[in-house]
């Protein structure tokens, strides 16, 4: 008895409750940078950060940390829905969680190589296609997944109230997201020449890094240990890993621009216009260079 108690569902433990907290807090710093961003969205070195796509990158790392929640800390023990393991261990997680996230940096940085590699505009029909390929992605991967043996997918474990993780599941799941992390290690290397100003390269260095190890931590954690939701190390660190990898990416993005918004406006609008002007990158990217930016810069 001493030994189920241990390995099962939390029970206001002190690390689960601490992680459950600290992701909380990353999850409102990330939206109130967010809604900061959202704010100044006129402000040029903000809106080059292709807000559209971050307020769909937002989104996802909120349905993300739902279903990180969902499945480590047993979520479906408090909702009493055996289903619960699909919708937060699939959909919440993977679909609209994990895939997403790839999808859209993925996207985002192909706007700016559409842009400045190709000097081609970036239609709405750009979005169209991937928003179509996405749909496709995901549909041909979660209907079959949802519809599957719970043994071989995401499966309610009732006597402990958790989730468990069948072995076609985790194979096909972790080689489509390393599949989809590796186009974004691609698409990041093809974006490397992008004017500094946009600082994109070395942002996606960051993100690639803290992404790729969380990634391969629960790559390792998920085959050494199906049941790993029951050992709550294994769930903290799990848990705290994919923090880390999806709460921080618009950190990385966004809070140079804004610190800079907040502490050094104009200065730092002026130094953004000058590197778009000196790459030959303002016109293909729709800023006007204002007069008094030109000469302020001479």
């Amino acid at each position: 008895m001493a030994r189920r108690q241990r390995l099962g569902p939390i029970d206001a433990n002190f690390w689960d409750i601490f992680t459950l907290v600290f992701g909380a807090v990353l999850m409102l710093l990330n939206t109130i940078l967010y809604a900061y961003a959202m704010f100044n969205h006129r402000y040029p070195p903000l809106r080059a950060k292709n807000l559209r796509l971050i307020s769909v990158l937002w989104l996802c790392t909120l349905i993300w940390f739902i279903g990180i929640i969902g499945t480590n800390f047993n979520l479906n023990h408090l909702f009493g829905f055996p289903g619960s393991c699909l919708l937060f261990g699939l959909w919440f997680r993977i679909l609209l969680g994990i895939f997403a996230f790839v999808f859209i940096h993925i996207l985002r940085l192909y706007t700016y190589i559409r842009i400045f590699r190709h000097c081609r505009r970036v239609t709405y029909w750009v979005y169209v296609w991937g928003i179509a390929i996405y749909l496709a992605i995901i549909l041909g991967y979660g209907i079959p997944m949802s519809v599957l043996q719970d043994q071989l997918t995401v499966h309610y474990y009732r006597p402990l109230h958790t989730c468990g993780y069948g072995g076609l599941f985790t194979e096909l799941s972790f080689s489509v997201v390393w599949a989809g992390w590796a186009g974004v290690a691609v698409t990041a290397f093809f974006a490397r020449n992008i004017n500094t100003s946009f600082r994109e390269y070395r942002e996606m260095l960051v993100i690639i890094g803290l992404c790729s190890a969380a990634i391969l931590y629960e790559t390792i954690t998920h085959h050494i240990r199906r049941q790993y939701t029951i050992h709550r190390w294994s769930r903290v660190i799990s848990s705290l890993a994919e923090y880390m990898a999806c709460h921080t990416s618009l950190g990385v993005l966004l809070g140079v621009p804004a610190y800079n918004c907040i502490f050094n406006r104009e200065e730092y609008r002026r130094r953004f216009f000058r590197k778009m002007q000196a790459g030959g990158l303002a016109s293909r990217y729709g800023l006007a260079l204002p007069s008094t930016d030109m000469r302020s810069g001479a």
